[in-house]
């Protein structure tokens, strides 16, 4: 929490680091910035186009839609 975030080039207090690899569903050696306003299966902020912040309701549920969809590829990718 309160991590400089990418999107807004300043501190950010839902902003936060970790680990963890949405994708792979497992954490691994890289460090991520996640926004804790997003919601969906990506939150991480270099998968945003704009701070959730300032997105608009269509903009958010594109985000959530897309993610979604790369979310099952991946799964049944791995099957």
């Amino acid at each position: 929490m309160f991590k400089i975030c990418s999107k807004i080039n300043s501190i950010c207090a839902f902003c936060s680091k970790d680990n963890w690899n949405p994708y792979l569903e497992d954490y691994d050696d890289k460090e991520r910035l996640f926004c804790g306003l997003a919601s969906g299966f990506d939150t991480r902020v270099d998968a945003l186009e704009l701070c959730w912040k300032v997105m608009s309701k269509g903009k958010r549920s594109s985000f959530i839609k897309k993610k979604k969809e790369e979310y099952q590829i991946t799964l049944n990718n791995r099957r």
